[in-house]
């Protein structure tokens, strides 16, 4: 089992396949995961992300389904032949606005604003269970944990076990105490096997209040993720102003903890964009942004955030979705999230891809972080959103921005 390194910034990406997207193991197209792995390898990056869909891996409250079981191990072998390191990602997955969920996790008459349940590539009425507090959620979670540990805990391949992405977007806790106790319950099953345990989170746990507290998160994992979209963060500025990432990174290390290791996904929407004509129905992408402008962007971010300190960046998907994903949930309402890849559809690279191939061009020692600010009052920040978010904002633009700011 490959650990993080301490000494050196780690770097990654996102896979999803570019024909099936989200939906990969429903849809498992080995002889794809194959190339693509073995592309992502020649690119040099050493580190996957996989997400395995709850629906897919564990339909019913028994046991895994053992055909995802015997795929799963065929991409671990895969990744192992090719001296890539998986973190393997469970329970709730935010994906825009759709978390995939077995129909024994949805409540049917119980529907949440903003929220779509997805359960077998298919869109279905009511809302998510609680799985911080519901006694059913919690013993399938455990049950669906110890199963993957005694399958594949040891692996060559598995760097890491993340308990979510961006969970709260989609199952927001009640109380700040449910999600703490939900991590320290599962976290002790994965360091129990020797394992190393992240959590990745979302901006929205930074900039905005959802019951979670980094810092009560950071006391029962190895590192915390962040799942950072530049392009739809609150903040005033240009969408593509590096500065308005760094912020957020930097704001997150100080709610964190500075000691806590915080790895950050970048996900940057680029690619040409075909305006709607007058009448059509179809959503337009706001997001997405040129290619080049992309690719400025993020060199600029990439490289000020290994500044900050960061102890890894993860590209937020290796290839972007193709046309048939296009009308399925949930690009159907957010299509900027079939364009992150660092490659198209095609497997032609973009040229957001020479920003990261310049990260992994060479290792990164791992810098200091820089928390801003320094000293803050987590709950008082918490209490006075959004105020306080662009008091704060404001005060790091005039400290470390590249421009004065503004005040009021």
């Amino acid at each position: 089992m490959r650990r993080r390194s301490p000494d050196h910034v780690e770097v990654g990406v996102t896979y999803w396949p570019a024909a099936v997207g989200p939906y990969m193991w429903h849809e498992f197209p080995a002889d794809t995961v194959m190339r693509d792995l073995a592309a992502i390898a020649a690119r040099r990056v050493p580190v996957v992300r996989v997400l395995l869909s709850w629906d897919a891996f564990m339909p019913t409250d028994r046991a895994p389904n053992p055909r995802r079981m015997r795929e799963l191990e065929t991409l671990l072998g895969a990744a192992r032949d090719l001296d890539l390191s998986v973190v393997l990602t469970l329970f709730a997955q935010s994906v825009g606005d759709c978390v995939m969920l077995p129909t024994y996790a949805i409540e049917r008459r119980s529907p949440r604003r903003g929220v779509r349940c997805v359960t077998d590539a298919r869109v279905v009425d009511g809302g998510p269970r609680d799985i911080y507090t519901d006694p059913l959620m919690l013993e399938v979670q455990v049950r669906w944990l110890d199963a993957m540990l005694a399958a594949f805990a040891g692996h060559p391949a598995i760097a890491a076990w993340d308990l979510g992405y961006d969970p709260a977007t989609t199952i927001r806790p009640r109380r700040i105490a449910d999600m703490t106790a939900w991590v320290a319950l599962l976290s002790e099953r994965v360091h129990a096997a020797a394992e190393e345990c992240r959590l990745t989170l979302g901006q929205g746990d930074v900039v905005g209040g959802r019951g979670v507290r980094l810092a009560a998160m950071a006391a029962h994992v190895d590192a915390l993720g962040m799942v950072l979209q530049p392009q739809r963060l609150p903040l005033p500025g240009d969408p593509l102003d590096p500065g308005r990432a760094v912020f957020t990174v930097e704001l997150a290390q100080a709610l964190a903890g500075a000691q806590t290791p915080l790895t950050v996904e970048v996900d940057i929407a680029s690619g040409d964009v075909v305006e709607a004509e007058a009448g059509d129905t179809a959503v337009q992408d706001h997001v997405t942004a040129s290619p080049h402008g992309a690719f400025r962007a993020a060199d600029q971010v990439l490289q000020r955030l290994i500044a900050s300190g960061v102890a890894g960046l993860c590209a937020g998907a290796w290839c972007d979705w193709g046309e048939r994903l296009a009308d399925a949930a949930p690009a159907d309402r957010r299509a900027w999230l079939s364009r992150r890849g660092l490659v198209d559809s095609t497997g032609v690279s973009k040229p957001i891809t020479e920003a990261w191939d310049a990260v992994v061009a060479r290792e990164h020692a791992l810098g200091e972080p820089a928390p801003y600010p320094v000293s803050i009052d987590v709950e008082s920040y918490y209490a006075s959103l959004p105020d306080s978010l662009l008091d704060v904002h404001a005060s790091w633009n005039a400290e470390r921005g590249d421009a004065p700011a503004i005040l009021d």
